[in-house]
């Protein structure tokens, strides 16, 4: 008998959160009897105007337009097994949609990769984030049949806030994974420029900011290095910075021409909260990544096995002179990053997981 699964996510498929965490497991989970119909809240439109500055009309008139059709889903989750809510029910506080999706259908999961209970909000909205949903974030955790959290940090946060009830412990660590059928290694381009990349957006670019200067004295000592920054801009004085725009069918051919990944990040609590998707990314095309030593990068890189990871400025300039110079280094490490993906991070061994889970809450009380 097929199960059926309506998941609710705040962003399209173009949104990377709800891509790796809800869109690719369509396809895979038909496999364990689960049909799973998405239903992302923006629309392709509504995205590519949200995170543009200014715009606030247009932007408030996007949640009026989509919050009737929204409201009609959440109704519909009756006609289903079990609901699916990643991040949020709705971009604004509130706590009516939760009222609407529990009394349609109270047997839900909810799922977070980000300390979306936190007031973090774009520079391109900061003006409303006394608007935004996480007051709301509590109660969709308290009330579901269960919690998948990308990493440690946020499933205690979960488990804490869910209490001392039956179904606190009902909280499944569920990292972000890769499709490694999708995102293989290719042959590393020899010879010629040395290629750092990143990829990310313009909201985390300031990361990559910070990282500035080292790069900057290395591309003075290499002339051949080249930054290569996908999804956000950046222009750094004597590197030669190319900026990609995002796309569905290019993200993957530009990063597998690349030589080093780069995985920066801050300390706090809402970094405690990433889920290391770039760092995934890049390990999973057998490149070798320099991270910060900070948050989920401590549980995926095993230092000097499958990856660098650095605490200041002076660690992240030696780790990457040794991998520009050193290209048996970098196809040492970049083999073990293949490696750690293919065993721990994979969406082939994430799937059977998530489907059970998926049909113990459907069959729960």
């Amino acid at each position: 008998m097929t199960l059926r699964v309506l998941a609710f996510t705040p962003l399209p498929a173009a949104g990377a959160a709800g891509r790796y965490r809800v869109f690719q497991y369509v396809e895979p989970l038909r496999a364990h009897g689960i049909t799973l119909e998405a239903v992302p809240f923006f629309d392709d439109a509504a995205f590519a105007r949200l995170y543009t500055p200014g715009g606030a009309l247009a932007k408030a008139w996007d949640i009026a337009r989509l919050t009737r059709a929204h409201a009609a889903r959440l109704r519909s989750a009756a006609h289903h097994d079990v609901a699916f809510v990643h991040r949020e029910l709705w971009p604004l506080a509130g706590g009516w949609p939760l009222e609407l999706l529990r009394a349609a259908q109270p047997r839900y999961v909810f799922d977070l990769d980000d300390a979306v209970f936190l007031p973090n909000v774009s520079d391109a909205n900061r003006r409303f984030v006394n608007l935004k949903s996480h007051g709301s974030v509590s109660a969709i955790a308290a009330h579901a049949g269960a919690v998948t959290a990308g990493n440690g940090w946020l499933a205690e946060w979960a488990r804490v806030t869910r209490g001392t009830s039956a179904s606190a412990n009902t909280v499944e660590v569920l990292p972000t994974v890769v499709d490694c059928d999708l995102w293989r290694p290719a042959s590393a381009p020899s010879g010629g420029a040395i290629r750092l990349l990143w990829i990310g957006s313009p909201s985390t670019v300031r990361y990559l900011e910070a990282w500035g200067a080292v790069i900057t004295r290395l591309g003075a000592r290499h002339p051949e290095l080249e930054l290569h920054v996908i999804g956000a801009r950046l222009e750094l004085p004597g590197v030669r910075c190319v900026s990609h725009a995002w796309g569905a069918d290019t993200e993957r051919t530009l990063a597998q021409h690349c030589h080093i990944g780069l995985s920066p990040l801050d300390t706090g609590d809402w970094e405690s909260g990433k889920c290391g998707l770039k760092q995934l990314l890049y390990m999973s095309l057998g490149l070798p990544a320099v991270a910060s030593r900070t948050g989920v990068h401590t549980e995926i890189v095993t230092p000097g096995v499958d990856g660098e990871l650095v605490d200041d400025d002076a660690g992240l300039e030696a780790a990457l002179e040794r991998l520009i110079v050193d290209r048996a280094r970098r196809e040492a490490l970049g083999g073990g990053a293949r490696a750690t993906v293919e065993q721990r991070y994979s969406l082939r061994s994430a799937t059977p997981r998530l489907a059970a889970l998926l049909h113990r809450v459907a069959e729960s009380r």
